[in-house]
């Protein structure tokens, strides 16, 4: 393998435990061939990133003690508690490893620890990333365990640190958590990105290509069948990636986003608030603008309610300024906020009123925040020439779900396609 191409270096200490892998955009014919055919975000976000597949399944659940108990197969059993300690010793020896170190006395005798409210899992890799990247590590998006995984960044391009997914515990009750397949996932990124935000203002060029890509034509086509549009598009665009992403959060109405950073870093000596290369991982997190409320029937939605009807006449009059009367079908997309009536269809499309135009090369990381009844899909947008974010949520079975105002919806992160397309390169000790 060209090493021009490889992201992160993964060294196997406990083999059989755990893999990592790259899978299909059309998650191995699961999403249905619409989406797979014409949604280029939601292909392009199953594909992001490396997924951490667990070979055997466990739970998680709590003792009547109130102590978090991990249930695993025999053999994995004998992984976690007597194969881990082997494990840490060829770790040591090949130098991955420091003896009596912190990941050396946490994961002594036990790949599952918990501290505090956090369940640390060690996948019996260990990782480090090229120089000039980093990883995110997270849960597994569109395919969603039901844990709750906390985001850290690995930032050492000279250390190898362990595979670790922090898991929240606080939402384990006494009914246990089948844990099965994709657990977890790990992203590379470029920390080279900054992010402002900013209001529209009417003459903004990224509100006129809004406004013009979803035309009177385009919904009128869609009526009939899809269009491809975005497809086509991006698949014309062929541009080498900025070494730098000057990236902003455009949003139209009420000022309810908030921008943040990534800060939780692991290292070779444990966790720590700041990274061990330079650079930064700024993020958006998109707030709803009102209420939604809807039922999901198992073949249909009923009682959709959207409740944002304060904010229209900001909209509204931005539009006039911007364009009078002109392209009023992209004005009613975004007034429409939230669509999902469609028959024998699991999914609702939120279309925040927001806009997040990129450098070059550089597209958008749309992750989505889990709802009771629903999950965002993992998407990645062109936002180099394409500034409109959505998200598509996935509904697994009958269920009213009830999103307040100003509830979290989705998190935006820029990120260089260059870095996306990398490879890892796979060794064991």
């Amino acid at each position: 393998m060209d090493q021009a191409d490889v992201a992160l270096e993964v060294v196997t200490l406990l083999p059989g435990f755990s893999t990592l892998r790259k899978r299909s955009g059309e998650l191995d014919g699961n999403l249905p061939v619409r989406a797979a055919r014409y949604c280029g975000p939601v292909f392009e976000g199953n594909k992001a990133g490396f997924q951490i597949t667990l070979a055997q399944p466990m739970t998680i659940g709590r003792t009547r003690a109130g102590v978090i108990e991990c249930v695993t197969t025999e053999p994995t059993l004998e992984q976690v508690t007597q194969q881990v300690d082997e494990a840490l010793e060829r770790g040591i020896r090949e130098g991955l490893i420091a003896r009596d170190g912190y990941w050396h006395r946490l994961f002594r005798g036990n790949a599952l620890p918990t501290r505090g409210n956090r369940l640390l899992l060690w996948t019996g890799h260990m990782v480090r990333p090229r120089r000039g990247l980093w990883a995110l590590v997270g849960g597994a998006f569109n395919r969603r365990s039901r844990v709750a995984v906390v985001d850290h960044l690995v930032t050492d391009p000279d250390a190898f640190v362990p595979l670790v997914l922090e898991i929240d515990t606080r939402e384990v009750m006494r009914a246990p958590i089948w844990m099965e397949a994709e657990i977890g996932c790990i992203t590379p990124l470029s920390p080279r990105a900054r992010l402002r935000k900013q209001r529209v203002e009417p003459g903004a060029p990224e509100l006129r290509q809004f406004a013009e890509f979803f035309s009177e034509s385009y919904f009128e086509t869609t009526t009939k069948h899809p269009t491809a549009q975005y497809l086509l598009n991006d698949r014309k665009r062929r541009v080498k990636a900025d070494e730098t992403c000057d990236a902003r959060l455009l949003y139209i109405g009420p000022d309810v986003h908030t921008l943040g950073e990534l800060s939780r870093f692991i290292t070779s000596a444990g966790f720590a608030p700041r990274p061990r290369s330079a650079g930064s991982c700024p993020f958006g997190l998109v707030r709803n603008l009102g209420s939604v409320r809807w039922t999901w029937q198992g073949q249909t939605s009923t009682e959709f309610e959207v409740d944002i009807a304060r904010h229209l006449p900001a909209l509204r009059k931005l539009w006039r300024e911007a364009f009078g009367d002109a392209h009023a079908s992209a004005r009613e997309f975004l007034e429409a906020h939230c669509v999902g009536q469609v028959w024998d269809q699991p999914y609702v499309q939120l279309q925040p009123w927001v806009l997040v135009p990129t450098a070059a090369g550089w597209s958008t990381l749309v992750d989505g925040i889990h709802h009771p009844g629903c999950d965002g899909m993992r998407a990645v947008i062109a936002t180099d020439w394409f500034y409109a974010v959505s998200m598509v949520y996935r509904l697994y079975g009958p269920a009213k779900v009830s999103i307040q105002s100003r509830a979290p919806m989705l998190r935006v992160l820029p990120v260089s396609r260059a870095a996306l397309a990398m490879n890892i390169a796979e060794s064991t000790a």
